[in-house]
């Protein structure tokens, strides 16, 4: 085997445990609405479990970051995938008093397996062979990969259990067990656990944001998509009849559009100002969104969620790439945790409040709150620009 066979097939293994992992907690909506049915919660209860998953995920991904960092080969990827299977476990909670307690225990343990996963996914396509794969390449891949599995989990998870039961989650197993042996297999490397670059060079455009401002926008970011990927399957499925499957398409074609927009919008900030970018962004595909979430109840209003996704939520990477080098913030290892991982458990945090407000005003309504956010987007990001350009004149 050739050193660039070598580093393909290990970016590949990598990539598909990436995907793995991220669609079994992606899978969760898709099936939430008969998840709801079988054990009579609420919305709002329905939306605490969506809500522990992420901010078990993401918090917990802060702390495994710390694991085994003088470790030359991996090992808590296997045991993330492992743990991730418990989602296919959870039809057989019986019903009756305890079940909101088992199914919370359930989400909580699939989130501590996404969070082990991540680090260590790094690490490793951080030791592949550079002079094989250009490492920022293997890095978009990977991180594209985990991105665009969360996005098809609602499509997967929701199909499966609508014609097979939740019996048909078990089938998700196969494939997971099949990444940890080919993790086993291969001849996969840990980087070394060090600080990172201190001086990552400052992006074309002049962006001088502080931490706390690129942390912000891109919660909000984070909390509109959210939103739409949590509670647009049930809400197509218990508003407006939809098949389980279809809200699970649904969902998908939202998350496929960011990551599509995330991927060609990332060519832009090499030229211009990311809050620019990100301004046009929002400015363009706010109005998509709203006109889908008004149409929803009509199928053909389906490719209308792909372009919205595609605009409002490709501004999240250039946030991250943003937060390298944004001032007053913490060293560089804690940052990217933070940026990555804490903007995504806020965002968590957030949903549970829709959920709840869905109980009351119904969910139709309430996931207005997803352009509600990309709209404060807006108004920061001017606000930003403004005190920018104040800048620049002083």
């Amino acid at each position: 085997m050739t050193r660039h066979s070598l580093a393909f097939r290990q970016l590949a293994v990598l990539t598909a445990v990436h995907f793995m992992v991220d669609m079994l907690s992606g899978t969760l909506p898709g099936f939430l609405p008969v998840l709801l049915e079988k054990y009579t919660l609420s919305i709002g209860m329905g939306t605490v479990l969506l809500t522990l998953c992420a901010f078990s995920s993401n918090t917990i991904q802060l702390w495994a970051g710390t694991l085994r960092k003088s470790a030359t080969r991996p090992l808590l990827p296997q045991i993330g995938l492992l743990l991730g299977c418990i989602i296919c476990f959870i039809g057989l909670i019986p019903s009756g008093g305890g079940a909101m307690w088992m199914l919370t225990a359930l989400v909580l343990i699939l989130g501590v397996g996404v969070a082990l996963v991540h680090p260590e996914g790094l690490r490793a396509v951080c030791a592949i062979d550079g002079t094989a794969i250009s490492p920022a390449v293997a890095t978009s891949i990977f991180m594209l990969s985990g991105f665009l599995g969360y996005a098809a989990g609602p499509l997967i998870g929701g199909t499966l259990v609508e014609f097979a039961g939740f019996s048909g989650l078990f089938l998700l197993i196969i494939p997971a067990l099949l990444l940890v042996l080919f993790i086993s297999m291969l001849r996969l490397r840990l980087a070394k656990d060090g600080a990172g670059a201190k001086n990552a060079p400052q992006l074309p455009g002049g962006d001088v944001l502080t931490f706390k401002e690129v942390f912000l926008v891109a919660t909000l970011i984070n909390t509109g998509c959210t939103v739409i990927q949590g509670l647009l399957p049930t809400c197509l499925n218990e508003a407006h009849g939809f098949s389980l499957a279809f809200g699970g398409l649904s969902a998908m074609l939202f998350g496929a559009g960011a990551g599509a927009g995330a991927l060609t919008t990332s060519f832009l900030i090499r030229q211009f100002h990311v809050i620019k970018c990100i301004l046009w962004e929002i400015t363009a595909g706010l109005p998509f969104l709203i006109w889908y979430l008004c149409a929803a109840g009509s199928a053909s209003a389906l490719p209308l969620l792909f372009l919205a996704g595609a605009l409002v939520g490709a501004g999240f990477p250039q946030l991250v790439v943003l937060a390298r080098t944004a001032p007053n913030g913490p060293s560089l290892g804690a940052r990217m945790g933070l940026i990555v991982g804490g903007t995504w458990g806020v965002a968590g945090i957030l949903l549970l409040g829709v959920g709840f407000l869905a109980d009351r005003i119904g969910i139709q309504a309430a996931l207005f709150v997803s352009p509600a956010s990309f709209l404060a987007v807006l108004i920061i990001t001017l606000r930003l620009l403004w005190k920018h350009r104040e800048k620049k004149m002083v």
